[in-house]
């Protein structure tokens, strides 16, 4: 069983952090969060101070972290603290850009430190039921050698391939959630406006074709306006909106559904708090509709 560093404990790397304490793995962790961190140390997780400490202690580096500053950061910490003997794996679960994954590759290569790139499909709720795809691309022998710690706190890992192709996998998952999640609120508010009971929306849509994990997870809580705390946030969500705006720039594609739907999540950033859940974007669509 190898020893995890795990940066960041939020809803999601503190999903991971748990289910690989229940499993007997030693885990230490870090986040600046207190409430994450009462969290994890509640496991069974040891919490220490510092990054250089957390990297020298462990074999397996797992990053969660909530944006492109913040993991850019900790990046620099880890070159900071030089290149480590035996060699160790970072895993990052994050959704950042493909440029930025291949130049953090190179500089953890320079330092005996493998890169992994597996980022995951799932919500913080799917998350903390072990219900979430993990999509890990790079050098096969390492990527096999984490597949028992991701099956630690997924209910799949699938290698996909090269390095690299992980993001492109979330990419493309993030742009379905953001038409699947922005279509739900419309056919609620549609369903609202008609006449229908709200309850009974969601029961019939959900039972049906029309369905999408979307649908069932979030439009409970748009029915309820229960946007806290956050299964996965406005703030971390926009950031992924413009990864996505940037690949599809790269590629030279047009996607006319996804650019609707991002240009409403990027006119909420006015009114909706940051904090607040994705399925918050039903408040965004209703204001648009008084």
């Amino acid at each position: 069983m190898k020893i995890i560093g795990s940066i960041g404990l939020g809803a999601m790397g503190g999903a991971y952090a748990k289910f690989l304490l229940e499993d007997n793995y030693k885990v230490y962790g870090i986040d600046p969060d207190t409430n994450n961190a009462n969290a994890f140390t509640s496991y069974g997780g040891e919490l220490l101070s510092n990054i250089s400490e957390l990297v020298n202690k462990s074999e397996v580096i797992i990053l969660s972290l909530p944006t492109v500053p913040v993991f850019k950061e900790v990046i620099n910490e880890i070159e900071n603290n030089g290149s480590v003997i035996q060699s160790k794996i970072l895993i990052d679960m994050n959704t950042i850009s493909l440029d930025d994954k291949l130049e953090t590759r190179d500089k953890l290569q320079k330092l005996n430190i493998q890169m992994v790139d597996a980022p995951v499909s799932g919500t913080g709720a799917q998350a903390k039921e072990k219900d979430i795809v993990v999509m890990s691309s790079g050098e096969s022998k390492v990527v096999d050698e984490c597949d028992i710690i991701f099956k630690s706190f997924s209910k799949q890992n699938i290698n996909v391939g090269e390095f690299g192709n992980g993001i492109k996998f979330k990419i493309l998952a993030n742009l379905l959630v953001t038409v699947h999640n922005t279509v739900t609120a419309e056919a609620l508010l549609l369903g609202q406006k008609a006449g229908l009971d709200s309850n009974m929306i969601y029961e019939v849509l959900n039972a049906g074709a029309a369905t999408s994990v979307m649908l069932d997870k979030r439009m409970p809580l748009m029915i309820n306006k229960n946007y806290e705390p956050a299964t996965a946030s406005m703030r971390i969500f926009l950031k992924d909106i413009e990864v996505i705006s940037n690949f599809l720039k790269t590629n030279n594609l047009n996607s006319p559904t996804f650019e609707a739907a991002a240009a409403l999540y990027i006119q909420s950033k006015e009114k909706i708090p940051i904090t607040y859940d994705t399925a918050a974007i039903f408040e965004q669509l209703e204001n648009n509709n008084k």
